[in-house]
């Protein structure tokens, strides 16, 4: 049973569906009262599946109020899929011009403490509840004219769960010790500077890159004036990126990556990221499940698919608990691996790590270039060095590359 929700001016619309998307029923409830009409419905003998907009912002509503649901249908990450898939190219979703089902979900806003329980709520297209029931019966309509409609059926739950799921992970947070953090901050950068300034660490760094560069006044934090400063000197740097300083044998090298990886550090995950990011001792990101045309989540804010290696301890869990940590065990070389039917590159990844299978097999020399040449080679890197190593996997894994790129031709061309 699908029940479809709608914003309407008075408050929100419940619409009964069955499985071919006929209105069996209505009715509308305040906003107000919206949270306790979806759990006595959830509380039903038959759990329904919810059809909404937009999961973050409905299932943030009901987890503040305190309720949580077991299913849903995203219509605009289905769209997503449905709009693409080769198996739906025939329907008449996928030959609609585009349009706002096309466009990406209202941006999150930033954690607010005056913000009310049904501020989300606002946060939609302003789409009626007959569009919604519309675009519903145009997924359903897609998916039973495919040619594997079970397959199909299977990948928008799962989509769908997973937007439950980010939500949920966004509102519960993550459990993050301040305490922690904040030394090795001062482990790691010297303590937190006043107003604003640089922290010791940095202000030692760039002392000695001044004074071996002989440049008393270079503003360290500036590529264009440091990439001046190393010609000055000799140095034949074509920019200032790690992997083509790293290329160079000078003294100034060392202390000027480091520089770079703490800068990044303070700026990225230092003490206003933990201000900003951790509330009463969780970290409160938000996941965009299908945020990125490949299909995987992205993240608005705080930087939550990224964290560096430096502060990830501060991930501590709650008192009588235990965090469980899984890893995709590089998923996506491994799926193209099979899908190539590319046996050299599956045998490099037999073992627990790909990435030191291409350097065992003599395809590059460290695990940080065998990481970097094949998340390039996969997501069309051509220059830098993602470039550089390409023409290595090429000879190596001639099924995978190729693979890829006839994929990237096919895309393209578009549709046939």
């Amino acid at each position: 049973m699908h029940i479809l929700v709608a914003r309407t001016p008075s408050g929100v619309r419940l619409v009964d569906l069955d499985a071919t998307g006929t209105v069996t029923g209505t009715r509308d409830v305040p906003s107000a009262e919206w949270p306790a009409v979806a759990a006595a419905r959830e509380r039903a003998a038959t759990s329904p599946r919810w059809v909404w907009d937009d999961t973050a912002a409905w299932a943030r509503t009901l987890i503040a109020a305190g309720v949580r649901v077991a299913r849903c249908h995203d219509l605009r990450l289905c769209h997503a899929i449905l709009r693409l898939s080769t198996q739906t190219a025939g329907s008449e979703l996928a030959r609609l011009p585009a349009g706002p089902w096309d466009r990406a979900a209202p941006s999150e806003r930033e954690p607010s403490a005056s913000a009310t329980l049904f501020d989300d709520l606002d946060t939609s297209d302003g789409r009626s509840p007959d569009e919604l029931v519309a675009e519903l019966r145009l997924q359903l309509e897609a998916v039973a004219a495919s040619a594997e409609p079970g397959r199909l059926r299977l990948l928008l739950a799962a989509e769908s769960a997973g937007a439950l799921v980010a939500a949920e992970m966004s509102a519960d947070g993550l459990p993050w010790d301040t305490s922690v953090h904040d030394a090795l901050l001062v482990d790691l950068l010297g303590g937190r500077p006043a107003h604003g300034g640089a922290p010791p660490a940095l202000l030692r760094l760039a002392a000695r890159v001044r004074e071996i560069l002989r440049a008393p006044d270079l503003n360290v934090d500036s590529p264009p004036d440091v990439l001046r400063a190393l010609r000055r000197a000799g140095i034949d740097a074509a920019s200032t990126r790690q992997w083509e300083l790293q290329e160079i044998d000078h003294p100034v090298i060392a202390p000027l990556l480091e520089h770079k990886r703490l800068s990044r550090l303070l700026t990225a995950n230092g003490w206003t990221w933990m201000e900003t990011w951790i509330r009463d001792g969780r970290f409160h990101p938000e996941y965009v499940p299908g945020g990125v045309v490949t299909g995987r989540w992205a993240a608005s804010g705080g930087g939550a698919l990224q964290l560096p290696r430096q502060i990830r301890s501060a991930v501590r869990a709650d008192r009588g608990w235990r965090l469980v940590v899984a890893d995709a065990a590089q998923l996506e070389p491994r799926v193209l691996a099979a899908l190539a039917e590319d046996r050299a590159m599956a045998d490099a990844g037999r073992g627990t790590d790909l990435y030191q299978g291409l350097v065992d097999a003599g395809v590059v020399d460290t695990r940080a270039h065998a990481k970097v040449a094949m998340l390039g080679a996969m997501y069309g890197a051509t220059s830098g060095e993602s470039g550089r190593l390409m023409p290595r996997l090429v000879r190596a894994y001639p099924r995978a590359t190729g693979y890829v790129e006839r994929a990237a031709r096919a895309g393209r061309a578009g549709p046939s």
